[in-house]
């Protein structure tokens, strides 16, 4: 848990920084605000991990395809819904959760 080591990620999201290993578990080493030129970056990187948690939860399946909306590796919203959809059908077996919720 990051716990405010990265100021300018929230204090519950999980983070991989030095930590100090104590009895009671790992404290993360604080570093506070990350350089301007990757901040942006990572807050979407963790506003992607965010989105597609809570559609893994829900099943809501414009929740996953939001999520692969925010990702920077998808160059557009129509091309984020084909991979929604060619994910979807290559894991069907896995995601029962979702294709009973899916709009055509």
């Amino acid at each position: 848990m990051n716990r405010g080591a990265i100021a300018s990620i929230p204090k519950e999201s999980a983070v991989e920084i030095s930590c100090v290993i104590t009895k009671d578990g790992p404290k993360p080493i604080g570093i506070g605000d990350l350089p301007v030129p990757v901040r942006g970056l990572v807050q979407q990187i963790k506003s992607f991990e965010r989105i597609s948690a809570e559609a893994a939860v829900t099943g809501d399946y414009n929740t996953a395809v939001l999520a692969m909306t925010i990702n920077p590796l998808s160059p557009s919203d129509s091309i984020a819904k084909e991979i929604v959809a060619e994910m979807m059908e290559a894991h069907k077996e896995h995601l029962p959760q979702f294709f009973n919720k899916i709009e055509v």
